[in-house]
Formats: C-alpha cells, sequence, structure tokens
C-alpha cells in the first residue's frame, strides 16, 4: 500500500508542476501580449506623426515652387479641424518650431530639411519598434505551444 500511496503522491505532484508551469506560460504570454499591444500603439502614433510631416513638407515644395506668386496669391489655410481662412502671405518663410514654445525663422526649404532628418529619424525609431515587435510575437507564439504542450501532457 505504501508503494501505491508513493506513486499517486508523485503523479499529484507532477500534474501540479505542470499547472504551475502552465500558469506561468499563461502569464508570460499575456505580459507579452500587452507589451506587444504597447508597441502597435507606439507604431501606429508614429505613423500619424509620419504622415503628417509628409504632407507638410508636400506643402513646403508647394510654398518655394510658387515665386513671387506668395504676395498677390491668395491660400487657404487651415486653422483647425474643418476651418479654413483665406490669406495672402507677407513672406515665403516659416515660422519652424525647435520646441513645444520656440520657433525660429527659416526657408522653406531649410524647414524641409530638417522635417526630412526627423523623418529618418522617425523611419529608424519604427523600424526598431516593428523589430521588437516581430520578436515578441514570435515570443508569443513559442509560449503558446509550450502552454498547449504543458495542458496535453
Amino acid at each position: 500500500m505504501d508503494g501505491k500511496n508513493k506513486e499517486e503522491n508523485t503523479d499529484n505532484t507532477g500534474a501540479g508542476n505542470r499547472e504551475e508551469e502552465l500558469q506561468k506560460v499563461i502569464h508570460q504570454a499575456k505580459a507579452l501580449e500587452e507589451h506587444a499591444n504597447t508597441l502597435d500603439n507606439q507604431i501606429r502614433m508614429l505613423n500619424g506623426t509620419l504622415q503628417e510631416m509628409q504632407r507638410t513638407t508636400e506643402t513646403l515644395d508647394g510654398l518655394s515652387g510658387m515665386g513671387d506668386e506668395y504676395k498677390t496669391k491668395e491660400i487657404l489655410l487651415p486653422v483647425g479641424k474643418n476651418v479654413i481662412v483665406s490669406a495672402t502671405l507677407k513672406s515665403k518663410n516659416v515660422l519652424f518650431g525647435i520646441t513645444d514654445n520656440v520657433f525660429i525663422e527659416r526657408t522653406p526649404e531649410d524647414a524641409k530639411n530638417s522635417l526630412n532628418e526627423d523623418i529618418k529619424k522617425i523611419n529608424t525609431i519604427m523600424k526598431n519598434l516593428k523589430k521588437k515587435h516581430s520578436e515578441i510575437i514570435n515570443k508569443i507564439s513559442a509560449l503558446n505551444e509550450y502552454g498547449e504542450q504543458l495542458a496535453h501532457q
């Protein structure tokens, strides 16, 4: 009888360890999924920023190509969501933000060059975020496979 009880205890201990290990795997997978979601959100935000910056460079191209027309030609200037005013420009130069509250006057070409440098930096950051995201998805997949194995033992 002692042998039978000993065998049952071994089976229960093994099942307990598997259950404990399975819970750890589930917890790790959930934590990684949250991290992947955070990276997804960051990538989406950066994509929005990139699109806005690219539209800005296109606008700067148009401004650069105006010649002296800017003095007499009316332009439509967005001032907020669904609000546009008609305006004529006194100068082709733009005020370029270098911090939240500090702006410097620049030519459209200089502003575009600065934006293109920022675009390159953001693209590098996005590439790294996408790589991390892919690595995390692979880890989640491996954990899910391992969890399936544990559950079916």
